[in-house]
C-alpha cells in the first residue's frame, strides 16, 4: 500500500489541472501576462506542471513493478510522457490519468485472479493463474509470487514461506470469491518475502563453519552413536542381571553370573585368596562397565575447544577481508563472522549433550557395579560362612569335619 500517497498527490494535482484547463480555453498554452497581475496564475499553473511530473515520476517504478488494472503498457506509456519535462499535460491525459488513478486504487483494495507469464526458479516460464491479493502480493497455486524487475515478469521465490503457509494460499486461490477464507499477506508488498532467500537453511548454516565446523559434527555424530550403543549395552546387562538374580544357577551372559562362577570354580578355601578372586572378577567386570565412557568425556571437552579454534580461524579470515577490502561492505567480512559464530555454536551444541549423556551413562555403570559388589560380597559370606561350619574346635586346634 506504499503507492497510496503517490496515488493522491497525483490525483490531486490531475483533479486541480482537468478543472484549471476546464475553465481556460485554449488551455495549455497560456499567453503570457506582461503585468503583474496575471503572475499569480502562471505561477500558481507551473507548480501544478511541476507535481504532475515529479509525481509521475514517482510512480513510474510503482507501475512498473505491479500488474495494473486495465491497459497496463498505455499507462506506463502515459506516466513517461507526463514525466517528460519537455512535455505540457493536456486536460484528455491528465483524465486518463486520473480515471487510472481510480482503477489501481479500486484494484489496490480488491482480491482479483488473472492470467500471467511466470518464471520457476530454474528459469523455465509458464502462463498460470496469478490471485492478486491486493497490494500486498501474489500467489499462484501453492506458490508465492514477487515481482522480477529483470525480466518485467512474476517469478516464483527461490525459498517458499512454512508449509502451513502454502496451504493457506493453495486454499485461498480455490474458495469461492464470495467466501472469506485466510492467507498470509506481506504488508512490505514483497520485500519481506523476498528477504526469505536470503535467510540460510540449517545445510548453509552448517556450511558456513568451514571444515572445523564439520570436524565438530564428525566428533558429534561419533559420540552419540557410542553413546546409544553403550547405552543398549548397559540397559541389556541389567536386564540380564535381573534375570540372574530371579536364577539359582550362574550364567556366564551377565557380570553377576561371571562374578559367581569365578567363585565357585576357586579351588582355594583360604579367605584372603577367595577375597583377591572376587575383587579381580569385580574389577573386571567393572571396567566392562565403563568401557569407552571416558571417549565420550573427552569428546565432550574437545568440542568448545575445537568451536573456539573455528571462531580463532573465522575472525582471521574477517580481519584478512578488511585488510584487503576494508570495512566498507560488510558482505565482504560475513564469511569469516559466519564461521566463528557458527564453529561456537556447533561446539556448545555438541558439547552440552554429550556431557549429559556421559553423566548418565557413568551414573548407570556404577549402580549396576554397586549392585555387582552387594551381591558378590553376599555370596562370599554365604561361601565362608559354610566352610566355617564344617570346621569343629578339637583339642590342639580345628579340625574339619569329614563327609
Amino acid at each position: 500500500m506504499k503507492g497510496l500517497p503517490l496515488f493522491r498527490n497525483l490525483a490531486g494535482a490531475a483533479a486541480g489541472l482537468v478543472f484549471f484547463a476546464t475553465a481556460r480555453p485554449g488551455f495549455p498554452a497560456p499567453p503570457p501576462e506582461p503585468s503583474g497581475l496575471g503572475a499569480a496564475p502562471t505561477a500558481a499553473l507551473e507548480a501544478l506542471f511541476l507535481a504532475v511530473r515529479e509525481s509521475a515520476a514517482n510512480l513510474k517504478l510503482f507501475y512498473e513493478q505491479n500488474y495494473l488494472a486495465g491497459d497496463g503498457p498505455g499507462q506506463r506509456r502515459l506516466l513517461d510522457r507526463l514525466a517528460d519535462p519537455q512535455h505540457v499535460p493536456a486536460a484528455a491525459e491528465l483524465e486518463d490519468l486520473f480515471a487510472s488513478l481510480g482503477a489501481q486504487m479500486d484494484a489496490l483494495g480488491r482480491v482479483s485472479t488473472f492470467r500471467a507469464p511466470v518464471y520457476a526458479p530454474d528459469g523455465r516460464m509458464a502462463e498460470r493463474e496469478v490471485v492478486r491479493l491486493g497490494g500486498f502480493g501474489f500467489i499462484a497455486g501453492r506458490r508465492y509470487l514477487v515481482y522480477a524487475p529483470e525480466v518485467r515478469a512474476l517469478a516464483e521465490l527461490a525459498r517458499q514461506p512454512s508449509s502451513a503457509l502454502l496451504d493457506l494460499a493453495q486454499r485461498f486461490a480455490q474458495v469461492d470469491a464470495d467466501s472469506l477464507a485466510p492467507v498470509a499477506l506481506d504488508p512490505s508488498g514483497g520485500q519481506t518475502l523476498q528477504l526469505l532467500v536470503q535467510v540460510p537453511d540449517l545445510a548453509e548454516r552448517i556450511a558456513q563453519g568451514g571444515a572445523v565446523g564439520y570436524l565438530i559434527l564428525a566428533l558429534a555424530t561419533f559420540a552419540l552413536v557410542l553413546g546409544g550403543c553403550r547405552f543398549a549395552d548397559l540397559a541389556r546387562t541389567s536386564r540380564r542381571i535381573r534375570r540372574q538374580l530371579g536364577s539359582l544357577e550362574a550364567r556366564s551372559d551377565n557380570p553377576l553370573g561371571r562374578v559367581l562362577l569365578r567363585l565357585e570354580q576357586a579351588q582355594t578355601e583360604d579367605e584372603d585368596a577367595l577375597y583377591l578372586t572376587v575383587d579381580e572378577a569385580l574389577a573386571g567386570e567393572r571396567t566392562r562397565l565403563e568401557r569407552a565412557l571416558g571417549l565420550l568425556k573427552l569428546v565432550a571437552a574437545i568440542a568448545p575447544m575445537l568451536g573456539l579454534l573455528g571462531t580463532v580461524t573465522g575472525m582471521i579470515r574477517t580481519f584478512q577481508a578488511i585488510a584487503l577490502h576494508g570495512s566498507g561492505d560488510p558482505r565482504l567480512m560475513s564469511g569469516g563472522i559466519s564461521e566463528a559464530l557458527v564453529t561456537t555454536v556447533e561446539g556448545l551444541v555438541t558439547a552440552i549433550p554429550i556431557l549429559l549423556l556421559h553423566s548418565v551413562l557413568v551414573g548407570k555403570a556404577q549402580t549396576l557395579g554397586t549392585l555387582l559388589e552387594a551381591q558378590a560380597s553376599a555370596a562370599l559370606s554365604a561361601r565362608l560362612a559354610g566352610r566355617r561350619d564344617r570346621i569343629v574346635p578339637v583339642a590342639g586346634g580345628p579340625r574339619l569335619l569329614e563327609g
